[in-house]
């Protein structure tokens, strides 16, 4: 196997924004809370990132503030996913400049493309950038739902060290990790199955859920892996639960009326993306104390 990036939780970071701005401020508390809580890699700018309404500037900024922040602690992953090959390849080199350790490169979206112009698509990424890269694959969102095939061509190429994959189809999973071989790692990008990917062999999970229970997340990874004869391969009943609430609607929407609930800041989004109305967000949120409190478990935002 390629050396391996992270092997545990990274969290897939939501970006706070206060009075339309990124806010700075609540950015370093998130940072300094999922460090504190021991997760193993931090995840910007991907799709819990907002990273679709995100400026140039903004981008620049944010990855430069989190390099200095992260202090080489854990392993930084830059989402610099694209449908444009061009515009992808100069985002992670940028990543690369600015001092980031890893990108990850969502499959090109409305533009489908062929499985052939999958591999051409990352193949393109190594020779423009050499940088390592995580394949991402949610064709919920893009349309394109990579192969196990193109998974075992894609683990050929040197910069290719992951695959994020948010399909957890049990057939199509089982084809790919048999595909792939152990040749490189792949993390869950669904909360909600991530023991079916653990079962299989998964190196972790790259969770939105971490955002608010880092631990209970981590927890569960470390549990099943190193107790998973004591532990049903069925989902932790917590997590499944709180997948439920927190996926309710299009990610990150449901996490900010969270983060509204308890921070009071931070949780504003960007248009085209809308706050859910506030009966909605009391329902999550009173939902959400009653699930922690049935499994005598806390808070951690």
């Amino acid at each position: 196997m390629k050396e391996v990036i992270f092997t545990g939780i990274a969290t897939a970071l939501y970006t706070p924004i206060t009075n339309g701005e990124i806010d700075y401020e609540e950015f370093e508390r998130l940072i300094e809370f999922q460090l504190r809580f021991g997760v193993a890699a931090l995840v910007f700018l991907g799709t819990t990132g907002e990273a679709a309404t995100i400026s140039d500037e903004e981008r620049k900024s944010i990855i430069t503030f989190a390099v200095k922040r992260v202090k080489g602690k854990v392993p930084m992953i830059i989402g610099c996913g694209s449908n444009s090959t061009k515009r992808a390849a100069e985002l992670t080199l940028q990543a690369k400049t600015l001092g980031a350790d890893c990108s990850l490169g969502v499959t090109p979206y409305y533009n489908k493309c062929s499985q052939d112009g999958l591999v051409a698509h990352y193949s393109e990424i190594e020779k423009q950038a050499a940088f390592p890269q995580i394949v991402y694959n949610v064709p919920s969102r893009t349309g394109v739902d990579a192969s196990p095939e193109t998974y075992g061509r894609l683990s050929e190429l040197k910069s290719v060290v992951g695959i994020k994959e948010a399909n957890p189809n049990p057939e199509k999973l089982a084809e790919t990790f048999s595909a792939l071989n152990d040749n490189i790692p792949v993390y869950s990008g669904a909360d909600e199955a991530n023991r079916t990917f653990y079962s299989l062999g998964a190196k972790g999970a790259i969770s939105v859920l971490s955002n608010i229970i880092p631990s209970i997340i981590s927890d569960d990874y470390y549990n099943f892996k190193f107790f998973s004869e004591k532990n049903s391969k069925a989902d932790n009943p917590v997590i499944s639960e709180l997948s439920k609430l927190v996926f309710s609607e299009v990610n990150p929407i449901p996490l900010k009326g969270l983060i509204k609930k308890i921070r009071k800041r931070g949780y504003e989004l960007r248009l085209p993306l809308t706050e859910q109305n506030e009966k909605t967000q009391e329902y999550i949120y009173s939902e959400f104390n009653r699930i922690l409190k049935e499994y005598n478990l806390k808070a951690e935002v």
